[in-house]
């Protein structure tokens, strides 16, 4: 008699399949294309399965962002740190290009993000993912900005919570410029490089 062994089943692989299509319509044509059908096409599932993954699309949605907050940690992990033990500089240099939407990946973070910003105003479990991102990374900002004061790189006078948020709408506000062809990465990193010339002695 032969022993049919059971299929593993790969539940978080199923359900990252299904957000993949969610985060490239929404990249594509916005949220407003959402739906569970038209995910369910662009995953090449049934939307059967996106219901036994997904209570409701509100939760399909705030897992996709969450999902995506994940894939971009990932890709901070894996890319190339400044070498040795960078300084200040290098790290908050570091950090402000990585907000840069130079790649097609980095596109979609970046249009996704936007998309999602619109519906984060009505949407209290979607804002809170937001509210708890952002302030860590100000906090990581100011954490360098003092070490950099403490070295004597960095005017004491300057506010470094103020400056952190010089910092991240600088790198932030490249963004539309860059993927509507206005501007260049390069011309995007210039811009940085050109703020952090003031801000360091």
């Amino acid at each position: 008699m032969t022993i049919r062994v059971p299929r593993q089943v790969d539940h978080k692989a199923r359900r990252d399949h299904i957000t993949e299509a969610l985060l490239d319509i929404v990249a594509q044509r916005g949220l407003e294309a959402i739906s569970l059908r038209t995910v369910a096409e662009q995953a090449g599932v049934s939307i059967g399965r996106i219901q036994h993954y997904f209570a409701s699309k509100d939760d399909l949605l705030a897992y996709a962002i969450e999902y995506q907050d994940w894939l971009i940690q990932q890709r901070w992990n894996q890319q190339s740190w400044p070498e040795g033990d960078p300084t200040p500089r290098q790290a908050l240099r570091w950090l402000m290009l990585q907000m840069i939407p130079d790649s097609s990946q980095r596109r979609r973070e970046w249009l996704v993000g936007v998309a999602y910003l619109i519906r984060m105003i009505d949407s209290p479990k979607l804002r809170a993912l937001y509210i708890e991102g952002l302030p860590r990374l100000l906090d990581l900002l100011a954490g360098l900005i003092r070490t950099a004061q403490e070295t004597g790189d960095i005017a004491p006078e300057r506010d470094p919570a103020r400056e952190a948020e010089l910092l991240f709408g600088i790198a932030d506000s490249q963004g539309p410029p860059v993927v509507l062809g206005l501007r260049t990465p390069q011309q995007a990193t210039e811009t940085i490089d050109y703020y952090l010339d003031h801000l360091f002695r």
